[in-house]
């Protein structure tokens, strides 16, 4: 059970270090962790502690809960949130821009 526990995290952790773009070698300084630790962890081999934790949940941008337990806040916004967190902040207000303007749309499509 606990190996298997592992290799989910690992996994997630994985899921959101790809969805934004980054090697493990990016995480990992990001994380201000070691590559091969980070290694470990992803492949669900070796364990890790809450300061790890909390390091990797704050580089990727989302919660200790899906990184733990896989629970996803409204869908999967946790995925968005972690390409949201890893852009240059001074890209920011294009995309809340865009993004408003995308949520009027569907919304007006919608009524």
């Amino acid at each position: 059970m606990k190996k298997q526990f592992n290799i989910e995290i690992g996994g997630r952790i994985r899921k959101c270090r790809e969805a934004l773009g980054y090697s493990r070698e990016t995480l990992a300084e990001k994380a201000d962790l070691a590559s091969s630790f980070l290694g470990t962890i992803e492949l669900g081999s070796g364990s890790f502690t809450a300061e790890s934790l909390v390091k990797l949940c704050h580089a990727l941008g989302v919660s200790a809960d899906y990184i733990l337990f896989g629970k996803e806040e409204h869908g999967d916004l946790s995925t968005v949130n972690a390409m949201l967190s890893g852009l240059d902040p001074e890209y920011l207000p294009y995309v809340e821009e865009m993004l408003r303007s995308y949520i009027k749309a569907i919304t007006a499509v919608k009524k």
